[in-house]
């Protein structure tokens, strides 16, 4: 059996190669093995795991043993645990004032600052992580809804149905909230906006099926907001946030996972994941900037970051991570066990949750 020395994540990294992207064949990545240090673990009571974690400026949400909730200063001291029965691992909600947890049934609210339950919304439907516009939780489901959460209050403010099951969160500009559905049958899918404050449908268009991300909303400073998400026609679909109508159209690799998100960054540009385990940077008209391949696949969890390297963190399903950048090297690392889910946090940390293990736990790490 491991030690539990083995399972410190990322100081037994096994490197298992460099990739090469479309553009660059990347350097040697001995240099990252060496640059990558633990800064703090929290460890798993076994056989318990470490579900998505969600990070902020000041502290660190996760579920583990789908039964408690955990809030962690920068540091990994624990600030407070919270029991909930029937805690599902998809990351948290932070908010300043809460820590939103999702439930097999709803959501489930607790106070930030000491951990006492605040509320529970009970949807009866199985939410993803929700998004917060305004004083609104917007929640996707497994069931095919969107709703609506009061933030202060938890009470259910309308409830607006979808075409298929969302098995991704939806995304928010504050006003209009985006979700994507895929039918079960898998003929037929698409993205649907609402109204933030009333659920009112503002515009649903259909997108190619056969695996479609969640979505992910992009601002610019001199252009419109978008919706990007990826299809099951091997392209990344770039949507004015307003309309809906389709703005560009960039091959892909792979198809899309629902709950493997892409990425928005300052500026609009975006980061897009496939399935079969590769990123690719867009610009905000859907121009490729850079693209780096693997030979995993990843059906959960989406990319984090960037690092102060200019880095992107990237679960594959396989169990291990890929680390890679425009200007970086690119990496594949194998820690103990499979990946749950990854998070960028305060002071450049890589935040890394791990389950199948002997020793599942949260590890934060620095140089990557």
């Amino acid at each position: 059996m491991k030690s539990r020395r083995c399972t410190a994540l990322l100081l037994v990294l096994l490197l298992a190669g460099c990739q090469q992207d479309a553009h660059r064949r990347s350097e040697s990545a001995e240099p990252l093995r060496a640059a990558v240090q633990e800064r703090w673990r929290w460890e798993a009571t076994p056989p318990a795991y470490v579900g998505m974690p969600a990070a902020d400026p000041t502290g660190v949400a996760f579920t583990s043993a789908l039964s408690r909730l955990i809030l962690l200063d920068v540091a990994g001291r624990t600030l407070w645990t919270a029991g909930k029965a029937h805690l599902r691992d998809v990351a948290p909600r932070l908010t300043p004032d809460l820590v939103t947890a999702t439930t097999e049934h709803g959501l489930a609210a607790f106070d930030r600052a000491d951990g006492t339950a605040r509320w529970v919304a009970e949807l009866g439907e199985r939410p993803n992580t929700p998004a917060l516009g305004g004083d609104t939780f917007v929640a996707s489901t497994w069931e095919g809804s969107l709703f609506g959460v009061d933030k202060a209050s938890g009470t259910v403010r309308w409830r607006s149905p979808i075409p298929g099951p969302a098995l991704g969160p939806a995304a928010t500009d504050g006003r209009i909230a985006v979700v994507t559905w895929v039918a079960d049958d898998n003929i037929v899918a698409g993205v649907v906006a609402v109204d933030v404050d009333t659920g009112e449908r503002r515009w649903a268009v259909a997108l190619p099926p056969g695996g479609v991300s969640g979505p992910a909303i992009t601002l610019t400073e001199d252009g419109p907001a978008e919706v990007v998400a990826v299809a099951g026609d091997l392209a990344a679909h770039g949507l004015d946030l307003e309309t809906g109508r389709e703005l560009w159209r960039t091959p892909t690799e792979g198809a899309g996972s629902p709950e493997v998100p892409p990425l928005a960054l300052p500026g609009g540009d975006v980061l897009v994941a496939h399935r079969l385990g590769g990123l690719a940077l867009l610009d905000p008209a859907g121009r490729l900037r850079w693209e780096v391949a693997s030979d995993g696949a990843s059906v959960r969890g989406g990319p984090a970051g960037p690092s102060p390297q200019g880095r992107f963190a990237f679960p594959l399903d396989d169990g291990r991570l890929l680390l890679a950048g425009p200007e970086a090297p690119a990496s594949i690392i194998d820690p103990p066990g499979r990946i749950s889910g990854v998070a960028s946090g305060a002071g450049g940390l890589l935040l890394v949750g791990t389950r199948e293990s002997a020793g599942n736990g949260l590890t934060a790490s620095t140089g990557w």
